[in-house]
């Protein structure tokens, strides 16, 4: 549903005003407050100024914003849209009055971010308007400690812009018995499909989840749900996990160096493979969080590496994984998103020919996709990215799963932890016995 707000020439000073106390809060809130992510209007901040223009006249003086962001006191119109099943971005920008060529332009600031593709039902959107009715800039909210904003700096070019919030992370415990499956166990005790998926791939080279558990097997989880300081962003992770059976005890402890190790500090999960190819290719383009643009001189990252492939060429998956997408970009042409479980997720674009399907489990070295021309590109190639915590890294330089032990010099620590961990998951209370008396516990 799209709502349109229009400011009155009167209006704008008032706003300019408002504009003016919120920069002021945003500098001391700066002082008093590091952080290395970019700062964006909210869309709170741009909802209160368009309530506030509503309002009788008054006396208000104004100060610019920083350069590149468009001054929504100096804008006559802001449409707001709540994303319905069904809806795409295209029919979204034609209903608001935005051009399809600004629309392809946004799509090309968001080529190393793919953050459009999966826009979610009730997200919503904001399409801000000059004076003169020039479409300015895009903003939404991927969830509440992250929002986007794609805004124009020229006449053909857009600029990604990503604001974060700081955050922290809380656990709970789950716990359960084996009551038929282990999936319906797991659920049953509060865990969601995910996190049981997450729970299943590490612990698969430990036990046969099919086969060798037996009613009245325990199983307790740690899970970390992420927070701003005031809510959950919906995000989790698992921390640690226990699963005991007649005489024998399967752990798995999430580690500071994003690893999983058992109980005695030995890899969980099995190695990754370097590169997505059977046989080294000349590396046509680097990973460069810091690349700049040719045209406007501002940052325009490159968040992964370009094999220089020839079409055709298998690829395969760097480790065990879930599909997580398979789509087709305009510009990134078709391409495969794995998750890899918790820390990592690995991307593969400009493919030719895709041969996995979303929510399909894929192991190390399994060929999802030969590889092609496909997008705006100059030639054919194999972009390559590998993410950690949500965040592009290096992946030929990066850490990465290599199926060793705990190192030496961190053994007494991990040590600590896992006796830690392994204690709360025995006598710390659990939510899971409200949620199987039919109580609502959400935890969010």
């Amino acid at each position: 549903m799209i709502r349109s707000r229009t400011f009155t020439p009167t209006h704008v000073v008032l706003s300019a005003g408002a504009l003016s106390l919120i920069l002021v809060a945003s500098v001391w809130s700066a002082q008093s407050e590091s952080s290395t992510s970019i700062q964006l209007p909210s869309t709170e901040a741009v909802n209160h100024l368009a309530d506030l223009a509503q309002q009788p006249d008054s006396q208000a003086t104004g100060q610019p914003l920083q350069s590149g962001t468009p001054d929504p006191a100096r804008s006559t119109n802001i449409v707001q849209h709540t994303v319905q099943p069904g809806d795409s971005l295209s029919s979204i920008f034609s209903e608001a009055g935005a051009s399809q060529a600004d629309l392809h332009r946004i799509m090309k600031a968001d080529v190393e971010y793919l953050a459009l593709e999966t826009l979610r039902p009730g997200t919503e959107l904001k399409l801000i308007f000059s004076k003169q009715g020039e479409f300015q800039q895009l903003a939404l909210d991927l969830d509440p400690a992250r929002s986007l904003a794609y805004t124009r700096v020229d006449s053909d070019t857009f600029e990604y812009q990503e604001s974060v919030q700081n955050t922290h992370w809380v656990s709970e415990v789950l716990k359960g018995s084996i009551r038929g499956s282990f999936y319906q166990s797991a659920l049953n005790a509060g865990l969601s499909a995910t996190q049981i998926a997450s729970v299943q791939q590490l612990l698969e080279y430990q036990i046969n989840f099919r086969r060798e558990l037996r009613v009245g097997d325990t199983f307790a989880v740690i899970v970390g749900h992420e927070r701003t300081a005031s809510e959950s962003t919906g995000k989790t992770r698992i921390e640690a996990v226990s699963l005991e059976r007649r005489n024998r005890t399967h752990t798995a402890f999430l580690f500071d160096d994003g690893n999983y190790y058992d109980q005695n500090g030995k890899s969980v999960l099995p190695a990754f493979r370097r590169l997505p190819t059977a046989k080294s290719f000349r590396v046509s383009s680097r990973f460069n969080p810091n690349r700049l643009h040719p045209v406007t001189g501002r940052i325009s990252p490159h968040n992964g590496v370009d094999l220089a492939t020839p079409v055709g060429t298998p690829i395969m998956s760097t480790g065990d994984g879930v599909v997580e997408r398979v789509g087709n970009h305009p510009y990134a042409g078709k391409y495969v998103d794995i998750n890899h479980g918790n820390a990592y997720k690995t991307r593969y674009l400009h493919l030719d020919k895709i041969f996995v399907r979303k929510g399909q489990h894929v192991r190390r070295g399994e060929k999802v996709a030969l590889s092609g021309n496909t997008g705006r590109i100059t030639g054919p190639h194999l972009h390559f990215e590998l993410q950690m915590n949500h965040r592009p890294v290096n992946p030929l330089k990066a850490d990465i799963p290599t199926a060793s032990d705990v190192p030496k010099t961190a053994l007494k620590q991990f040590e600590k932890l896992a006796e830690y961990e392994l204690a709360v998951m025995t006598n710390a209370a659990s939510r899971s016995n409200l949620i199987l008396a039919g109580i609502d516990t959400r935890f969010d």
